[in-house]
């Protein structure tokens, strides 16, 4: 299907652009079933490697495939660690660009950290930030209306 310019858009029926958002959803679910094909046929013939101790250095990660489980592997004071290479937030595989300082690895994608020993969130991908707060009333009228407030110190 050819994708329609911003100009053609614009010239669109509310029913064109309906059917074209329900080809575009079709279309989307027909490369996610693609992506899983791929993704299990991957999965079934690539082979399943554990790795040798002395295969990783003091301070190295790497990332392998056992059981068909994406695992990533870090040496740290003499210690191997094992966990899931996929990143919780996007599933970006953690071994690629990561960055271990400590028992701290670090996704590339979103910065996202994770204790190897425990596998717990070190520090959310993303910085968060309160929402804005308002105090509502009810007028006279009965219409509700609202103000903001400070933000609390």
């Amino acid at each position: 299907m050819k994708t329609p310019s911003r100009t053609e858009l614009t010239m669109m029926s509310f029913e064109q652009l309906s059917e074209l958002a329900a080809e575009l959803a079709e279309e989307d679910e027909e490369i996610k079933k693609i992506r899983r094909y791929f993704f299990d046929e991957f999965r079934k013939r690539t082979p399943n490697k554990a790795i040798h101790f002395d295969e990783l250095r003091e301070g190295e990660i790497a990332g392998t495939l056992v059981g068909g489980n994406p695992i990533l592997w870090a040496k740290v004071e003499g210690k191997t660690h094992a966990l899931s290479d996929l990143c919780p937030h996007r599933g970006f595989p953690l071994h690629r660009n990561g960055k271990l300082e400590g028992y701290t690895i670090t996704c590339a994608y979103h910065g996202g950290q994770f204790d190897i020993r425990t596998g717990a969130c070190a520090r959310h991908p993303t910085e968060t930030f309160p929402c804005q707060r308002f105090r509502a009333y009810t007028g006279a009228d009965g219409m509700i209306d609202c103000e903001a407030m400070a933000d609390k110190k």
